[in-house]
């Protein structure tokens, strides 16, 4: 019943999200990427969501409670620091996209440096960041079915399953499919959590949701201190802070991002949206909570299992009906942000890597659905080989793609900066971040648990302004790109026409 149940709402809410998306709609290039821009507060609101409330929110943030109890409360922070950074940040982003017809980030880093090369390296950057976060999806979605109901089924066969809807529902509608299947999971998902969290105390034995953290106390003393439960180097305080600070810097830096940001109907829908985003984080208390009761509850839980530990504590302590809402819930919860990254992978592959090479094919649509298979079987490929935790993979995630941040926050800041000192910047950052051996020497310097990437980030900065002084700046009229957001040129205005052709 519950399987029956969780495969109903799924494929249900994603059929409705893509003939809502397809219906009325001639699809081109512009419609299919970024909706045609004229996702209003709800729509956009909802799709701004869905890429807050992922897989990773659902089980890595409960994995972390579970596993460390105070260092998992760090989830709490990143939706406030990040609506913060937004509501300065977004609207530059969607005015540069609006005046200028841009599809992609590499779009706005190629307008504003005038290099299309430039705009082609953050494009492979990008790829790379997004193919880590989609591991990040899909491996929660393998998690989700198997946990729930049953490992009789090969996890991959789940991942698989997943992949070929992703593909499905992103082929046809594309970023309305995303925005319209993301009304139904977040609703759902907000519905089900209350209803998980209000029987919480009593599955975990205790009076009262207070006397969840009663017993925690109890059981745990150090489970509400940092470093947490087992008190080790890689949750203590300059983790917590150094992850939390990375988190907001990069997440304008992830490249969906900007296509979601260019969706809005207007300024005053994006600046509501950053204004209420905070409200939202409310929810994870929901997920702290059960992750404590799901501590309690489930003590012999081996450390391997902690990504899965919310989903056991629902499997084993709630009826056949919990865990089918929940089950459809975290599918859609893993499908809808993994449909906008493959969406965007494959809109970066068209647009500013083959496109760079041959501009005739900038703007296939076919080309661009093509690529959304190649980036779904990559995917697939790359959970199939990865065992590390969501946590662990998601650290890796912001490292990389925060060696980013500075070319987004310089291209807004200082007219100067070269599209040379940010490429030498970002690679940089990414070698310390990506090597082993580099990463290790950096952080060697620095008090135990800083995470990489923020190290990487202070070398990037220092790279990217030194190398910036020395180099020939743009011109102004690219720098208005991201600074004045002047009206677009004329090959502008004939970029954004044959768009929306």
């Amino acid at each position: 019943m519950a399987l029956t149940l969780a495969f109903v709402i799924a494929v249900g809410s994603i059929v409705w999200g893509t003939v809502a998306a397809a219906r009325g709609r001639t699809m081109n290039m512009q419609e299919w990427s970024v909706g045609g821009r004229r996702f209003g507060t709800w729509l956009f609101w909802f799709l701004l969501v869905g890429e807050t409330f992922t897989t990773f929110a659902l089980l890595g943030a409960s994995q972390a409670v579970f596993s460390n109890g105070a260092p998992g409360y760090y989830v709490l922070g990143t939706v406030v620091l990040t609506a913060t950074v937004g509501y300065w940040l977004v609207p530059k982003i969607w005015r540069a996209g609006k005046s200028r017809g841009l599809v992609t980030m590499a779009d706005y880093f190629s307008s504003r440096f005038d290099a299309p090369w430039f705009g082609a390296l953050i494009a492979v950057f990008g790829i790379v960041a997004l193919l880590l976060y989609t591991q990040v999806q899909l491996t929660g979605l393998s998690l989700i079915l198997a946990s729930l109901f049953g490992s009789g089924v090969p996890s991959l066969v789940y991942v698989v399953a997943g992949g070929v809807l992703v593909a499905l529902f992103v082929l046809v509608g594309g970023m309305r499919s995303a925005a319209f299947t993301a009304i139904v999971k977040d609703i759902l998902l907000i519905l089900i959590l209350l209803v998980i969290a209000v029987g919480a105390a009593n599955a975990a034995g205790v009076h009262g949701l207070l006397g969840i953290f009663d017993a925690v106390k109890q059981t745990h003393p150090n489970g509400a201190t940092l470093p947490g439960i087992h008190g080790a180097a890689a949750t203590n305080t300059w983790w917590w802070m150094s992850f939390l600070l990375l988190t907001p810097l990069g997440t304008f830096a992830l490249p969906h991002m900007f296509q979601v940001s260019y969706s809005a109907k207007d300024v005053a829908t994006i600046r509501r949206n950053q204004v209420i985003q905070p409200l939202y984080s409310l929810f994870y208390v929901l997920i702290v909570m059960i992750a404590l009761a799901a501590l309690l509850a489930l003590p012999k839980l081996t450390d391997k299992q902690a990504n899965a530990s919310l989903l056991i504590f629902v499997r084993e302590k709630y009826p056949d009906w919990v865990i089918g809402l929940l089950g459809g819930a975290g599918i859609l919860v893993a499908l809808v942000p993994t449909a906008v990254l493959i969406l965007t992978a494959s809109s970066l592959l068209t647009r500013n890597i083959i496109g760079a090479v041959s501009p005739r094919w900038a703007s296939s649509l076919t080309l661009t659905r093509i690529g959304v298979l190649v980036f779904t079987a990559l995917s697939v490929l790359l959970v199939a080989h990865s065992n590390a935790k969501l946590l662990s993979i998601m650290s890796n995630v912001y490292s990389a793609v925060g060696q980013l941040a500075p070319a987004l926050f310089f291209s807004m800041m200082w007219r100067r900066v070269t599209a040379v000192g940010l490429a030498a910047g970002a690679i940089c950052g990414g070698l310390i971040v990506g090597v082993p051996s580099l990463g290790s020497l950096v952080t060697s310097a620095l008090p135990p648990g800083t995470v990489v990437g923020l190290p990487a980030l202070v070398v990037n900065v220092i790279v990217a302004v030194t190398v910036s002084l020395v180099t020939r700046p743009p011109s102004d009229l690219a720098a208005d790109v991201g600074i004045g957001n002047s009206a677009p040129t004329e090959p502008d205005v004939v970029m954004a026409d044959s768009l929306t052709r």
